[in-house]
């Protein structure tokens, strides 16, 4: 940012931070005090105006272009026994020419070995990005370092169809070639229960904008759970499901024929999103809910698990005194389901100076190190910033309160783009106040704009399976004693009921002066699966902002026993496999 600053004459220097005051470019010196600090620069935003003249603007970081291996191609024709085995499988010899398929002896890590394996090259805009590998023991890799996407692209792009079909395989694209259907591309990574690997949709989300998408996963679990992410991510409404007689498109071919793929395509339904549901709409979360039981939520690390859990497609209000840590607990549970289950998560806070300053909280909990020297606390060091970044980046999106829409709709609409190009699963909007702004004072009206603008909350959540955060405060606090005030609910925030009523979950964040711990009071939870209402104890670091479980503490002495404990660095490497999982 300092450099971009720098090449519009404006004299910034490194390391500087924060609000500075310095002589303006464009009028400083026409003027009598040539020296006079008079244009406002907020570095970390990028943004300058000057109080004399007509300077003022913004700039933006320039995030550097990744750089991707390229895959050095070894275009070997196919041998006569991969022909005759394709065949078996239904694919003729003039689709293997079609997507370029190609041979090789390659090692192989699964085997340790150098063995025969088939080129599955993946082509856009006439260059091979990346290959995927694969034995005749179904052993498969890609090249370390290429670039992920679509396979098949290349085929699609020859034609001007406004159709998509995603598959999960290669093979299943190339069946539906077969078919007579050119326009079926292929995900890169195939599928995996609970854990849908999408990152590659950002570098071409802009092939699948204005297309009718249809999803032909394969029909076991992990393939429904993929076609649901991506009709989560690309829009339900954009959606029609293809469903198949057998497991996949290639089964289906070699056991029925390209008329009855055929079928499959031509019978696409529309993907429930149209507010009627019935038995066929929800048969797969009937069969799931019937053979796994209660749907899956995801733990934080804290004792309160054995009571609640988060969930996907719910509306948390989070309400409490000013100053009671409110904001900080919303960000030790969206750092621990980053770190235990991968989650992602974008926030809307008007409670932060700025983005920096909302991430320096996040490096303190990751870390458990103080981000500014404390004589109190160990500071990080700046290898620790280098390490945590592309954790923070790829888990964290922030919104920029100056250049967007800060209205309830403006928002929302940004946090579909986010869930489109991201897949963020958590939306904090902290806090309700703020957007709020632009609502009626009058009582009635005010009272039916929250109702509307909570539904419109639920309804975000409930149809892009994303769990959203509200902070509100309360407008009316009761004092029991002097400076000891009764924890609020619902019913105390704003002036409607709807707070109360319209959330999935409500708890508010309590700071108790006397036994030094915060409790957690879940005075709302709508769903018996989600938990049960009641209280957590925690105790707070301030040098850190972590969040650990205690027991309670009736008498105030130092008597407190950890039980949670905080999530290091470490633990991100040893989550991994718990990430793949839930």
């Amino acid at each position: 940012m300092i450099q971009q600053l720098q090449s519009l004459g404006i004299n910034v220097r490194t390391g500087q931070h924060g609000n500075v005051k310095v002589p303006c470019p464009q009028c400083s010196h026409t003027r009598k005090h040539k020296s006079d600090p008079c244009l406002s620069v907020l570095i970390e935003e990028g943004i300058y105006n000057c109080h004399h003249c007509e300077f003022k603007g913004t700039v933006k970081m320039v995030t550097p272009k990744k750089e991707y291996v390229k895959p050095t191609p070894e275009l070997k024709n196919l041998s006569q026994p991969i022909i005759d085995w394709f065949a078996s499988r239904g694919i003729s010899n003039q689709t293997l020419l079609r997507y370029r398929l190609s041979e090789g002896l390659d090692y192989m890590p699964q085997v340790e070995a150098e063995v025969r394996t088939i080129h599955f090259n993946y082509i856009y805009n006439g260059e091979i990005y990346n290959i995927k590998y694969r034995d005749s023991n179904k052993n498969f890799k890609l090249v370390s370092g290429a670039m992920l996407g679509p396979y098949g692209i290349d085929v699609v792009l020859d034609n001007s169809s406004t159709e998509l079909v995603i598959t999960e395989g290669e093979i299943d694209a190339m069946s539906f070639f077969e078919a007579g259907v050119k326009t079926a591309i292929s995900v890169p990574n195939g599928a995996s229960k609970g854990s849908q690997k999408l990152d590659w949709l950002e570098e071409f989300i802009h092939l699948f904008d204005g297309k009718k998408i249809y999803l032909a996963t394969d029909m076991d679990e992990a393939g429904i759970a993929l076609r649901n992410e991506l009709a989560r991510r690309l829009g339900k409404d954009n959606c029609y499901i293809i469903e198949f007689p057998h497991k996949d498109a290639n089964e289906t071919l070699v056991k029925e024929g390209k008329e009855a793929l055929l079928n499959c395509y031509r019978s696409a339904t529309v993907f429930p999103v149209d507010g009627i549901d019935d038995a066929f709409s929800v048969k797969d979360e009937l069969y799931q809910l019937f053979e796994s039981g209660t749907p899956d939520g995801y733990t934080a690390g804290y004792e309160m698990d054995n009571e609640f859990i988060w969930h996907p497609g719910q509306v948390t209000l989070v309400t409490g005194i000013p100053g009671h840590g409110k904001s900080t607990f919303i960000k030790n549970i969206i750092y621990r389901l980053a770190a235990m289950h991968g989650l992602k998560s974008f926030v809307y806070s008007a409670e932060e100076a700025n983005t920096a300053f909302a991430l320096s909280d996040m490096y303190q909990i990751a870390t458990g190190k103080s981000f500014f020297t404390t004589p109190f606390s160990e500071r990080m060091t700046k290898q620790d910033l280098e390490d945590y970044m592309p954790f923070m980046n790829d888990h964290f999106k922030y919104y920029r309160l100056y250049d967007n829409d800060l209205s309830i709709d403006g928002i929302i609409e940004k946090a579909k783009g986010m869930v489109k190009r991201f897949g963020i699963n958590i939306l904090v909007i902290d806090n309700m106040s703020t957007v709020e702004k632009s609502m009626s004072n009058q009582t009635d009206t005010r009272h039916h704009q929250i109702k509307v603008m909570m539904t419109d909350v639920s309804r975000f959540a409930r149809n892009y399976g994303v769990h959203v955060f509200l902070v509100a405060h309360p407008k009316k606090m009761t004092e029991l004693k002097s400076g000891v005030y009764k924890v609020p609910s619902g019913y105390d925030v704003g002036d409607s009921s709807h707070f109360y009523n319209l959330p999935d979950n409500g708890i508010s964040v309590y700071r108790n002066m006397e036994t030094r711990q915060t409790e957690i009071h879940r005075w709302k939870v709508r769903f018996k699966y989600t938990g049960q209402v009641g209280t957590s104890f925690f105790t707070y670091n301030i040098n850190n902002s972590r969040y650990i479980s205690a027991e309670r503490i009736n008498d105030g002495t130092d008597k407190t026993k950890f039980i949670g404990q905080p999530i290091t660095k470490n633990d991100i490497q040893s989550f991994a496999s718990l990430a793949g999982s839930v």
